[in-house]
């Protein structure tokens, strides 16, 4: 039995056996959580650990060695909600973290009986107001990990902060080897280029992701893939036919650790403030997050690079939106491709071994 200290400094019994993590969703959001599971397995090494997720984004944590059990909710309906509280309620959990803190993971956090229940804490009510309401931009006090890592804290652990990592399966690894030869794409000779994201003012314009793809083959001797979900991949075919000659298109043909298993043998990531850049990152691929409306200060872009406007109006969202609130948007359409390709070759230049 451990005894784990909450956060009002009275302690509460902990069994070491069994602690389930919840993440839904989004891609990047559950990306981010690696730290937490992995500093729960160090604390906890036979522990065991479950983790709550979306269907689609199983591929994201059931490769991670320190997970258990992948408990997932099939769709968005009460029966499937039911159905998931019944099976983690089966499961006589120890402990909860949540790391979504929604009225779902909720729901599942009191339906668990888990003797102990803990949340990460989102941000304060008022700066929530205050951005929402267009009183003010967004400008993060701490990195959304080191948020996630605080959420340990009644059960007795202060870990210290670690970048996120991303665990692939040999299946996936396989899989990106068979794909990568059918394009005649050779690991280390290809850039990675993902323009979707889920909100259009995350979107940088595709004629510019378009003249960096052609400037990448041209300058650098690398082929271009374009990745994407199914949604993005007309996005892609036309990106694709304004760059020309080396750059394909294969957006919609991988599940998600597939695309994982592609990009780390990427010799370069560029793409928005997105799922796939959180991935690329975590991989450690030389990334170029492109970001506008939302604050990169959120991440650790630590040996890669950010291209940012900062201007005084933005961030202006915590997680984008369909339109400007001001109707220019200038936070994207001041970023050139020149400066997204000076970005790709001071990363380019250091994986080169140059000065």
């Amino acid at each position: 039995m451990i005894v784990a200290t909450t956060g009002s400094g009275s302690s509460s019994p902990l069994s070491e056996d069994s602690i389930l993590v919840v993440r839904m969703s989004s891609v990047g959001d559950i990306v981010l959580t690696e730290p937490v599971i992995a500093a729960l397995r160090s604390a906890y090494p036979s522990a065991r650990i479950g983790f709550v997720v979306k269907r689609k984004y199983v591929d994201l944590v059931a490769s991670n060695p320190a997970v258990d059990t992948v408990h997932s909710l099939e769709d968005s309906s009460l029966s499937a909600l039911r159905r998931l509280c019944r099976e983690v309620r089966a499961e006589d959990y120890s402990a909860v973290v949540d790391l979504h803190r929604n009225t779902r993971s909720l729901i599942l956090t009191v339906c668990s009986r888990a003797p102990l229940a803990t949340a990460y804490r989102k941000r304060e009510f008022k700066d929530s107001l205050r951005v929402r309401f267009g009183r003010r931009s967004f400008r993060v006090s701490r990195m959304l990990v080191e948020r996630y890592l605080d959420a340990l804290a009644p059960l007795g652990l202060r870990p210290e902060y670690r970048k996120p990592l991303f665990h692939l399966s040999p299946a996936d690894i396989e899989w990106a080897g068979r794909h990568l030869d059918g394009l005649g794409l050779v690991p280390g000779a290809y850039a990675v280029v993902v323009p979707g994201a889920l909100w259009p003012t995350k979107r940088w314009p595709p004629e510019r992701f378009a003249a960096v793809s052609r400037t990448l083959v041209a300058e650098f001797d690398l082929r271009v893939l374009l990745l994407g979900s199914p949604s993005e991949r007309r996005l892609c075919d036309e990106i694709a036919g304004d760059a020309g000659a080396g750059v394909l298109v294969a957006a919609g043909e991988t599940e998600l650790g597939q695309m994982a298993a592609i990009i780390d043998s990427a010799r370069v990531f560029v793409g928005n403030d997105s799922g796939p850049m959180h991935i690329a990152a975590a991989l450690g691929t030389p990334t170029v997050a492109i970001f506008g409306p939302t604050d990169p200060g959120q991440f650790d872009f630590e040996n890669h690079e950010v291209v940012y406007a900062d201007l005084e109006c933005s961030a202006c969202s915590f997680y984008g939106t369909d339109t400007c609130k001001l109707d220019h948007w200038e936070c994207m359409q001041s970023l050139s491709s020149e400066l997204v390709l000076a970005a790709a070759r001071r990363l380019l230049k250091t994986t080169d071994g140059g000065s």
